[in-house]
Formats: C-alpha cells, sequence, structure tokens
C-alpha cells in the first residue's frame, strides 16, 4: 500500500516500471524535469484507468467535486483545464505545479 501525499504516490509508481533506470543516465537537471514530465503522464493515465490515490485529494486539488470524483470524463476536463493553468497561470495541482517550470525552462508547449 502506497503512503503519503497523492502526488508521491504519483512519482512512486515510476518505481514499479522500468523507468527508474533512464534517470541515472542524465544530468541532474534532466532528471527534474523528466520527473515533472512523468509525473504528468502517470496523472492522465491515472485519470483515464480510474487508478488515483483513495480518498479524493486529487479530484480536489483539481477542483472537482466529492460526488464527481469517480467520473473520469469531468476529471480529464478538470485535468485539461489545470494543464492550461500549466502555461497562461497557476495550476492547482502539485505535480502540475511541478511541471510549470519544466514547461518554462524547455519551451515546452
Amino acid at each position: 500500500m502506497r503512503t503519503g501525499t497523492p502526488s508521491r504516490a504519483t512519482l512512486d509508481k515510476a518505481a514499479d516500471e522500468n523507468f527508474p533506470v533512464a534517470p541515472f543516465f542524465l544530468p541532474r537537471a534532466w532528471r527534474d524535469d523528466l520527473m515533472a514530465v512523468y509525473g504528468f503522464a502517470r496523472l492522465v493515465d491515472d485519470i483515464g484507468d480510474g487508478d488515483l490515490a483513495p480518498g479524493g485529494a486529487d479530484a480536489r486539488r483539481l477542483g472537482v467535486a466529492p460526488a464527481d470524483a469517480d467520473d473520469r470524463l469531468v476529471m480529464l476536463d478538470a485535468f485539461e483545464a489545470d494543464l492550461r493553468r500549466v502555461f497562461d497561470g497557476t495550476p492547482r495541482h502539485p505535480l502540475l505545479v511541478g511541471l510549470q517550470p519544466t514547461v518554462r525552462r524547455r519551451a515546452l508547449t
């Protein structure tokens, strides 16, 4: 069972995959950016699969009412809105907050 914050639980999934090997071959700044992009990809995948950490914290962070936390389309719409804030505002979800410096540093669109 995973413990800690939902964001940490999402990033910890990298350890369950073949992913952890890649960061060791990269410079530290690239590893941080890669983990930020991984967090984004893992979060959207978990929303689509209905595999978010229990308790609804991700839904709350995305501004979704608890009653709608199990509705994948509502969650994906909220995620998309928060992703837009990565580029033109202040995102709500910690994984997208963590992605924002990478987007700016690497000029991602």
